[in-house]
């Protein structure tokens, strides 16, 4: 396929990513409101995300526990009564709440993003939240693919941060106390900072007004600023022996080019599907389908606070981790020499730029990518620049990106519970 052919495949699906119409606003001291319609079915979808500042382990456990309170909220529960869901999640340095609902609740749901931000915490209702987050923080704590993935960023920032932490400890989850709640509460769950994105069967103006009325006193605060830890200077891919592994683990980090570069970023992302981001990526292609040694693969770019890292991440069969190891270390250095052809380039720019085109078109995925673009500190106004970027792309861009996985250039772990691996690989 040539350049000329591989261009004409890809501009179609491109030139369809469009900037979705979005409101927004930005009052003093208030949350970033962006509202944005989108009429294909009688729903809303909405995302309330607050920075959060993570100084101590305990905070993560006060924090879970506080997030574990919400969905018990009386006013939770009569919205889901009618319908509505409810989710709440922690990603890195955010807590987000999440609310779909029919088109014509939305001023229910409203109400219900108002009761959140102004909620109290009895007793009862907290040491309901920790007897989960102590189950979940147990369940976390027992998954061997949750401990390979903090060996892999203590390899990549010299220590885990605790942004990374996918979870607190037991002890901690189920010691948290309703005055550390509504501490965090007041400290944390603040407008300064914060992002309100609604997307759907609405009106922006009166979505807007309604935002503001039901927002209206919403006690005052700056909001979190979180910094981003410092990656380690020493690249290292080392062997941990951990007892009683039923599989391999093979966990692996890079830095990549950030999404303020956006040309390259966009390279960085292309490399890291055709890597990894498919079931027909290299990656898969050879672990698994070729040579049986892997049941899941996946290589990905993705954000941890300010910054962009690209992970590889592969459960081995029990044994076969250092085959697998050295089989993975030479397909990146060959791929950082080499880069894509020209069919993965042009398979991976019309997979990028068709998926754009259809999670805007859809409210669900629309209000997930305008909150993404927002929580990363970025314009709005870029969404249908990385598509076009993508789009222009040559095999060399792609290569240059490549060329930051090589394995000189590489953190990570391989866990196993057997003899005879290398100690370092890289």
């Amino acid at each position: 396929m040539t350049a000329a052919q591989t261009a004409g495949w890809a501009t179609p699906a491109a030139a369809a990513v469009c900037m979705p119409a979005a409101l927004t606003s930005r009052p003093d001291g208030g949350p970033t409101t962006v509202v944005s319609a989108l009429r294909t079915v009688p729903m809303v979808q909405a995302h309330l995300a607050l920075p959060v500042e993570l100084t101590a382990a305990r905070d993560l456990a006060v924090l879970d526990a506080l997030a574990a309170c919400w969905p018990d909220l009386p006013q939770c529960a009569a919205f889901e009564q009618q319908g509505g869901i409810v989710t709440v999640a922690r990603r890195s340095h955010w807590l987000t709440l999440s609310l779909s609902s029919r088109a014509d609740r939305l001023p229910v749901l409203l109400d219900t993003v108002a009761a959140v931000v102004r909620a109290d915490y009895p007793k009862e209702r907290v040491r309901a939240a920790t007897s989960k987050s102590a189950q979940q923080a147990a369940l976390a704590a027992a998954q061997p693919a949750v401990h390979t993935s903090r060996r892999m960023w203590e390899q990549h920032y010299g220590a885990v941060p605790l942004f990374a932490e996918p979870a607190p400890s037991p002890h901690d989850a189920a010691s948290v106390t309703a005055d550390e709640v509504t501490a965090a509460h007041r400290a944390q769950v603040v407008p300064g900072g914060a992002l309100l994105v609604l997307c759907g069967d609405l009106d922006e103006d009166r979505t807007a007004e309604l935002v503001r009325a039901r927002l209206d006193g919403w006690a005052p605060g700056a909001g979190a600023r979180p910094t981003r830890p410092t990656p380690s200077s020493r690249r290292e891919v080392r062997t941990v022996r951990v007892s009683g592994l039923a599989q391999d683990h093979l966990r692996l980090s890079a830095e990549s080019f950030p999404r303020t570069d956006l040309a390259r970023y966009a390279a960085a992302q292309v490399a890291s599907l055709i890597l990894g981001g498919s079931f027909s990526s290299r990656i898969n292609t050879l672990l698994r389908e070729e040579l049986g040694l892997a049941y899941r693969t996946v290589a990905l770019v993705a954000d941890h606070v300010d910054g962009d890292v690209f992970a590889i991440e592969a459960d081995v069969r029990a044994g076969a981790g250092g085959e697998a190891m050295n089989r993975l270390l030479d397909m990146l250095d060959n791929f950082a020499e080499h880069g894509p052809t020209e069919r993965e380039l042009a398979e991976a720019v019309g997979h990028i730029t068709g998926k754009y085109a259809l999670n805007l078109g859809s409210q669900h995925g629309r209000a997930a990518c305008l909150l993404s673009y927002l929580t990363l500190g970025l314009p709005i106004e870029a969404i249908a620049g990385l598509p076009r970027e993508v789009a222009k792309l040559t095999r060399e861009d792609v290569r240059e990106a490549a060329g930051l996985y090589r394995r000189e250039l590489l953190s990570g772990v391989l866990c196993g519970d057997g003899d005879g691996l290398a100690e370092r690989w890289n």
